[in-house]
Formats: structure tokens, sequence, C-alpha cells
């Protein structure tokens, strides 16, 4: 695959950036051997939309070097509960990561200061899961409206799926240093369900082509996590 030459450093709030991009190369050094491969998928400028399956809770400090490996700080939706915890909630609003409040009638203010961050040219990362996966072979689980809803209201920018294998669920993770392998997949094509261009939006809903949507994400998602497994997920019961 083709290299980028050279950090693009970027120019807001370029000190506190800095540090966490050094941040994010210590913890997932620490908590996981990452690999990935550097791609183009993901663009040198501009905002992005990156979805990925979840596996355990500190692979995000991995999907988070991956950004950062090619040069861009990403932006996690990430449980509100984390922003009340001592010094991690403070490192978490000082990174500018977006708080969601589930199951409470401000859900979706998630998407609105996401949706901000991509109006600024950032990077929006997503577990369209919205959890930990749950499936017993730890295969993606049926995805939540979000990210797609996020897409459709954004038709220009990229939707970049990843998959990752390696990290376990629960305690397990905290006291062996896994290996989390990533890959990263060219955008997903969404533009069958933009309101802008589907022309049975007479006859569809925007709930209808979310689902739609949600659906094509997860199924990207699902074949990359089988490349970073190294094999494919049995057929299901």
């Amino acid at each position: 695959m083709p290299r980028r030459r050279g950090p693009r450093w970027p120019r807001e709030r370029p000190i506190r950036t800095i540090i966490g991009f050094l941040g994010i190369a210590l913890g997932a050094k620490v908590a996981h051997r990452v690999r990935y491969d550097r791609v183009d998928h993901i663009p040198a400028t501009g905002p992005a939309i990156v979805v990925a399956n979840h596996l355990a809770t500190t692979e995000t400090l991995a999907l988070a070097r991956l950004i950062t490996g090619h040069h861009r700080f990403p932006h996690f939706l990430a449980a509100a509960e984390a922003f009340t915890w001592p010094v991690v909630g403070a490192v978490l609003r000082a990174a500018r990561q977006i708080p969601v409040l589930r199951g409470s009638g401000r859900a979706g203010d998630s998407l609105v200061a996401a949706a901000r961050e991509l109006d600024r040219g950032h990077v929006v990362c997503l577990y369209p899961e919205g959890h930990l996966t749950s499936a017993a072979d730890l295969r993606p689980g049926p995805g939540k409206s979000g990210a797609a809803r996020l897409a459709l209201t954004h038709p220009g920018v990229p939707v970049i799926p990843i998959g990752m294998w390696g990290p376990r669920p629960g305690r397990r993770h905290l006291w062996h240093r896994h290996t989390v392998r990533l890959v990263v997949g060219e955008p997903v094509d969404l533009t069958a369900w933009s309101e802008a261009t589907d022309q049975r939006a007479d006859v569809e809903t925007d709930t209808d082509r979310a689902r739609w949507a949600t659906e094509a994400i997860m199924a990207r998602i699902t074949e990359l996590a089988e490349q970073a497994r190294g094999a494919r997920f049995g057929p299901l019961p």
C-alpha cells in the first residue's frame, strides 16, 4: 500500500492535540500490541466518520492509535459516565471527546456534537453496535442507527469501516496484553440511501434508509473483522 509522507500536525489547538497524540501512543502501547497497515482510505485532511466493531474497553486506545498513525486526531463518542471518572474525565473533556447520554431524552445530543466536529473537518469515531460485542463468537452484532444517520446527513463525508480482532471482553484484557489487529476498508458507499439521491424517497422513510445503511455498514465491518481474525465466522444458529 502507498504510504503518506510526513506528519500533518493540526493547526487547531496544536499543543493539546500533540500531547493527545503522545498520550494515545503511550496508552495503546501499554494496553495492547497494535498492528495495522497504513492505507489511503483515511483522508489526510477533512472530515471523516470511522466505524468499527467493539470487543473490549481498552481497544479504543488501539483504534485511536491507528487514527493518529494516519496523522489525524480522533473524536470518539463515549459513554457519558466516563466523563465523570477522576483524571479520565478531565482527559476526555480536554481532548474534546463526545459524551453519549444513553437512555435519555438527550441521547441525540451526541450526534449534534459529532456533526459539529465533522463541520470543523475532524475525524469522528463510532461503534455502531453501541455496546461491546455480545455474541459468543465475538462477531459484530446488529448495529444501531446513529452512525448511519450521521453519515446520511453528511453525504460528502467518507464512512471508513474498520474491523479488529484480538482484545477480549471482560477483565481479561486488563491483565493480558493482547495483540490487536485492525484492518481498514474502503469507504462504505451509502449513496443508495442518501435522501438527496434516492429516487424512492417518496415511499421510504428516514428510518428505513438509516436501517438499511446501518446493515450495509455492519456487513462491511464484519467482513473486515473476519480479515483481522484470519477466518470467517460460522453460520448463525
